[in-house]
């Protein structure tokens, strides 16, 4: 099932990443594998924030995702911000020939390799450690994502080499009112009940006390780092 945003899903988006700083901390674990002067495609780029914090550390950057709603919004950051490199494009990445020195995957789906890594020299994926999530009642998770085990076996099953990076960052979800706090949860878990709701908010929770921000969903992201060199 793929992702689809909408203005509340965009939003909460916003706001953890600014509140957690999870992507210029992830930015940080990426760009020692950049090369100063390389072209960068970031594939399902989605809100764009990693790009946002990329783009310096590159000659050239190419953000893709087929939500066009979502490409706005990073269009209109790219130009407040003046990144004069990075170029935001609304289309299927499966429709991509362009070759690029690195291609990024990024929490990107659940997706095969091998027609990616005909387009780039150095492919970059990062994917959950699990397929878990902590923030709505595990048992409505109704997504697939890639994960390390499930990358781990397919490059070892076709001769792939790579290096693999194990990391974790906060990337929890703060909230405006607890009323926002319901809606995130069954945005996520459509057909929870109330009761399951509350149990799971009043068990999760946290009472911060900020005024924009007066609760705070904790959530450590464990992840992995693949780093797919074919000049190596």
């Amino acid at each position: 099932m793929r992702f689809t945003w909408n203005e509340r899903k965009i939003r909460w988006f916003l706001d953890a990443s600014a509140y957690t700083g999870f992507h210029k901390a992830l930015a940080q674990k990426i760009i020692p594998h950049l090369d100063q002067g390389k072209t960068l495609c970031d594939l399902g780029c989605g809100l764009g924030r990693l790009d946002l914090e990329l783009a310096a550390y590159v000659c050239d950057l190419t953000a893709v995702d087929i939500d066009e709603n979502v490409i706005d919004i990073l269009h209109r950051d790219t130009a407040a911000l003046g990144i004069k490199n990075l170029r935001a494009l609304t289309r299927d990445v499966s429709l991509l020939t362009r070759g690029f020195d690195v291609i990024l995957m990024s929490f990107f789906g659940r997706t095969g390799l091998l027609d990616y890594l005909k387009l780039c020299h150095k492919l970059i994926r990062i994917v959950g450690v699990d397929d878990k999530s902590g923030l709505y009642p595990e048992k409505y998770r109704c997504t697939e994502k890639d994960t390390v085990p499930i990358v781990q076996e397919f490059l070892d099953t076709n001769g792939i080499d790579y290096k693999l990076e194990l990391h974790s960052l906060e990337f929890g979800q703060p909230f405006r009112s607890w009323n926002d706090a319901e809606l995130y949860v069954l945005e996520n878990a459509p057909t929870a009940s109330i009761c399951e709701v509350s149990d799971f908010l009043n068990a999760r929770v946290a009472h911060i006390g900020r005024e924009d921000f007066p609760f705070y969903l904790p959530n450590q992201k464990e992840f992995g780092i693949f780093i797919i060199d074919k000049e190596d």
